[in-house]
């Protein structure tokens, strides 16, 4: 059984959740590249970028959210082994323990689409 400080960190992220629940859905998410100068400056930069995105500095925030996925969310997801990451292909498929994140999933996949996954509210034993 997981702990759930794992699964904690692992939805704790707006990217990461929505990138989670794509996965439920359509059993895949298809990771967009990098545009050349982002790529560039990301594999010349992975330690300070971690750091950089970690922090709400003022940014280009397209590419900001899009460096945050390739270099913090999708590894940290990778590294828990809640999601495979094929990156020749761009493909992000359900690890060997995505199903530990299911209840969880399905809770926020029933959300209201105009209502941010930020606001989830689970009461437990009521």
């Amino acid at each position: 059984m997981m702990r759930n400080d794992e699964a904690f960190e692992a939805l704790a992220d707006g990217q990461r959740r929505e990138l989670l629940v794509e996965i439920l859905e359509s059993g895949r998410y298809d990771v967009p590249e990098l545009p050349g100068s982002s790529q560039e400056i990301a594999e010349a930069n992975r330690g300070f970028l971690r750091e950089y995105l970690s922090t709400a500095r003022e940014g280009n925030e397209g590419d900001k959210e899009l460096i945050s996925m390739h270099l913090v969310h999708i590894p940290a997801l990778a590294d828990g082994r809640f999601v495979e990451w094929n990156r020749d292909d761009h493909v992000v498929t359900k690890g060997p323990r995505f199903d530990e994140l299911v209840p969880v999933l399905e809770l926020i996949d029933e959300l209201p689409d105009d209502r941010p996954a930020t606001d989830a509210v689970v009461t437990l034993g009521q």
